[in-house]
């Protein structure tokens, strides 16, 4: 008997009714499992017995992160430095001596002379200049004649400028024409360091802090292209370099922000320019330059880039200028000319021997006043590991004469890096992954402060730690000691704090869970291969599958412009255990005095942090992340702060970049599969 059609109709209604349902509650469920606040998303393998849960942190909504869990189970390990070669087989072929920039050919007009004053260069000694001042654009609402103001004057060239003086601003724009009929023009802005006033306290004695920093660059990588100046550092002003010292971030702001602050991104108020409710950093962060300067000194913060600024590029940067000097301004203006990039050559001169001429008018304009000054160098180190070479003989030449003038006497200098390289072929060596966690960092202590009780003290203090874990934070804690020098320079300081001053012995048992740098980023934990045994490279690759299927619940609301990903291979994969003796550690001591441990135990790993480079499909993208993953609840913790890109982006992600910037990481747009 054949049925109706009306019966399979109201079947296939039935059915696909049903289909609908399981559709909406698997979607729904996902969705759930992927909120911020430890909610858990599910993934099974086919080969596995059952699931993998997934709990992920550091996701872009906004929120703070509950770094509770991942850490802490780190904390048994025993950190050994590492010691890298900086001649190292695997890496050596990557560095060459770099060709120097042409920079315009015709000489720069107008300079700065040694006593601060603008000159013409006597081949345009009948030039007629005119400038413009070039002022800090505030983030604060002004009226509509403000703007309109603002509209018709911030370019015009109003006023004469005036050989054999100062210049006027610390900033100006200058033109100038040179001949009547047909003339010449040239124009370039200039940046000279104008005076200010501050009130002074003079309690006690006020040792100035000058930290010289460089974006990129590895201590391997420093000493390699810049031999001069870290010979000049450690032979004549017995600068003390750290060998263990670690980041604890990806990038420049999660350098420098636990140096200013003492505190993560994450652990502060929301800043990130894409969220509309962010604020702006001197609204809401706690920077130390604050506190040198209510103790009365001068402030700088000088970066050479402004398009890629530390507090800008991705967070909302200032209100107001952070510092009685700032030079984002010139800089800003500098870039104009060259489209939002980097500016290496002003004009005829090397970008850098601006950088430094400027450096050396501050320190001799307050050579009778307390200052802090932060100067970071980006633009030779940040996209190639061999330019920053070029500035060698000036740096250190730049070094010796500041120190032969005596403007370091009363001064403790700092000169070091944010990170090594990310980007670089280099950093998928395994020497490279281990150079990009450990940049260079020096400090000099001045022969004057040396030569005091606290002062040696100190110094011995120094080079003990040096061979010692630090970290950013324990900068910052370093430059409220200087502030004010603590009493007691001899006992070993508390591991249970996460800042621990450089001037004050730092314990060797420390560990970087103690100094809460977290197993992605630490330098001096022992990895096991993860890819030998069967069992090993199942659960790698169930962790591999799980990992990706995280990265496409992050474009989950964009995938109508962004491809799915899917697990391509595994590079490599490595596992971090409890070493074999602790392991085998049993309750009690063989001898009555618990000198002789008892190693017939055997104590089962029950979860391990996993260190694996994976690639996707489409696209090219190549990933290096750390997970948590324990055994017996099979439950993954994936934090996203802790995710390495480590293969160029190329435009795969330039349909996604300019809206959100944070899922460049992981999205490979359709027109570019």
């Amino acid at each position: 008997m054949r049925l109706p059609k009306k019966f399979w109709r109201n079947l296939l209604l039935v059915f696909t009714c049903i289909s609908f349902y399981i559709f909406y509650v698997f979607r729904n469920n996902k969705t759930a499992a992927a909120k911020f606040g430890g909610n858990d998303k599910f993934y099974r393998n086919d080969n596995a017995g059952s699931a993998i849960t997934i709990t992920i942190l550091g996701q872009d909504d906004g929120s703070r992160r509950d770094k509770a869990g991942g850490v802490e189970k780190g904390k048994s390990m025993t950190c050994n430095i590492p010691k890298l070669e900086m001649n190292a087989s695997d890496v050596s072929h990557f560095f060459h001596d770099p060709k120097k920039f042409e920079c315009e050919k015709g000489r720069n007009w107008v300079y700065i002379d040694a006593n601060k004053k603008a000159q013409l260069i006597p081949e345009r000694k009948n030039a007629q200049c005119r400038f413009h001042r070039i002022n800090f654009k505030q983030n604060i609402d002004r009226t509509l004649f403000e703007y309109i103001l603002s509209f018709f004057y911030s370019g015009s060239f109003e006023e004469e400028l005036k050989m054999g003086e100062e210049l006027p601003a610390e900033m100006i724009n200058v033109r100038c024409k040179d001949g009547y009929w047909y003339p010449d023009i040239w124009e370039t802005p200039l940046i000279s360091v104008r005076k200010v006033k501050k009130q002074q306290q003079q309690y006690y004695k006020k040792w100035n802090v000058l930290m010289v920093s460089f974006d990129s660059v590895s201590q391997m990588t420093f000493r390699r292209k810049l031999p001069k100046t870290v010979r000049f550092l450690e032979e004549k002003l017995d600068a003390v370099v750290l060998n263990g010292y670690n980041i604890v971030g990806d990038g420049t702001p999660q350098a420098f922000i636990p140096i200013l602050t003492g505190a993560t991104e994450e652990e502060l108020p929301l800043t990130r320019k894409r969220f509309p409710e962010a604020s702006f950093l001197d609204d809401v962060y706690p920077l130390i330059w604050k506190n040198y300067s209510d103790a009365g000194y001068v402030t700088l913060f000088a970066e050479d880039e402004a398009f890629l600024g530390m507090f800008e590029y991705r967070l909302k940067g200032f209100r107001r200028p952070p510092t009685d000097h700032y030079t984002r301004p010139y800089f800003t203006k500098l870039e104009e000319k060259t489209r939002n990039v980097a500016a290496q050559c002003i004009g005829s001169d090397l970008q850098h021997k601006h950088w430094l001429r400027y450096a050396r008018e501050f320190v001799e304009t307050y050579r009778e006043t307390p200052y802090f000054g932060l100067m970071h160098h980006c633009v030779y180190s940040h996209d190639d590991i061999n330019l920053v070479g070029i500035i060698d003989d000036d740096l250190s030449a730049w070094l010796q004469s500041t120190s032969e003038a005596g403007l370091f006497d009363d001064t403790i200098l700092i000169v070091m890096a944010d990170h090594g390289h990310r980007f670089a072929e280099m950093r998928e060596t395994q020497q490279g992954a281990m150079e990009e966690k450990l940049p260079f960092f020096s400090i000099t202590l001045p022969k004057k402060l040396r030569e005091t009780q606290e002062g040696k003290q100190m110094y011995a203090n120094l080079k003990t730690n040096a061979d010692r874990l630090s970290s950013p934070f324990d900068v910052h804690q370093t430059l409220h000691d200087i502030l004010q020098f603590p009493k007691d320079l001899t006992s070993e300081q508390n591991t249970r704090t996460r800042s621990l001053s450089l001037l004050r012995p730092i314990p060797s048992s420390r560990t970087c869970a103690d100094a809460d740098i977290a197993p992605h980023w630490c330098t001096c934990l022992d990895w096991k291969e993860a890819l030998r045994s069967e069992e090993d490279k199942q659960v790698s690759y169930e962790v591999a599958e799980a990992i990706v299927q995280a990265f496409n619940e992050q474009l989950q609301n964009e995938l109508k412009v962004c491809s799915p990903l899917k697990l391509k291979g595994i590079e490599y994969a490595k596992k971090l255990v409890p070493k074999e003796d602790l392991l085998k550690l049993g309750a009690r001591p063989k001898d009555t005095d618990g000198f002789v441990p008892d190693l017939t135990g055997n104590t089962k790993t029950t979860y391990a942090h996993y260190q694996i480079k994976l690639s996707t499909t489409p696209g090219r993208g190549v990933y290096e992340v750390t997970v948590l993953f324990d055994f017996l609840t099979r439950h993954l913790t994936l934090d996203l702060s802790s995710v390495s890109h480590v293969s160029p982006y190329g435009d795969d992600p330039h349909c996604i970049i300019d809206r959100n910037y944070f899922l460049a990481t992981y999205c490979v747009c359709y027109d570019r599969v």
